[in-house]
């Protein structure tokens, strides 16, 4: 089986991409959407995010997203508190649902997947780059934030450039067609590594 992680910064049309992926028969495991249900549903993760935040981490019994948003996107050490309480939860949930998988290629998806260090884990690295105004843009109509709380959301994260050191393959996301052709020929190169192995 051969594992492919998608990642790029946030905006970069990461979700489109694993789309497109689903559409030629390959599962996709999103890790930011499931990192979400897991901090409502895992108790001792749960529990583990009130005894770092504090018990107005959760409201009626799910994560208070407006308030942790408030500390962490302030404070890159909250940040990174948070996401090494999340990240092993959901490593651990990836690794059980890829043994659930009967396809030969899966793909795992996370904005934050190089940050972690989390790339050797994986087989093939693609990232989905766009220039930054796109970016902003699509986040700000997407999540209907202002420029600022997009900038302040987005600025622990590594630059593109930095990323690209990482990658073995780049996909170009400023239109879907251009994003497509791309995404096509890599999806191509790979099956065709998988019938040489």
């Amino acid at each position: 089986m051969i594992q492919i992680a998608i990642t790029g910064n946030m905006g970069c049309g990461k979700t489109t991409i694993c789309q497109m992926m689903e559409n030629e028969g390959i599962p996709v495991y999103y890790s930011d959407s499931r990192a979400k249900q897991l901090m409502n549903q895992n108790e001792s993760l749960m529990r583990s995010i009130k005894d770092r935040f504090g018990e107005e981490s959760y409201h009626d019994g799910l994560l208070n997203r407006k308030w942790i948003a408030s500390i962490v996107f302030d404070d890159a050490t909250a940040l990174n508190d948070l996401n090494n309480l999340v990240h092993p939860v959901v490593q651990k949930d990836y690794l059980n649902w890829v043994s659930q998988q009967a396809k030969d290629i899966v793909a795992y998806e996370s904005a934050i997947l190089i940050e972690h260090g989390n790339q050797g884990n994986f087989d093939v690295v693609i990232l989905v780059q766009c220039p930054e105004n796109i970016r902003f843009e699509r986040i700000q109509k997407r999540d209907g934030l202002t420029l600022a709380e997009v900038q302040a959301r987005t600025r622990f994260q590594w630059p593109q450039e930095e990323k690209i050191k990482y990658a073995d393959h780049l996909i170009e996301n400023t239109t879907l067609e251009q994003a497509k052709q791309q995404l096509s020929s890599v999806i191509s190169s790979i099956r065709k590594q998988l019938q040489k192995d």
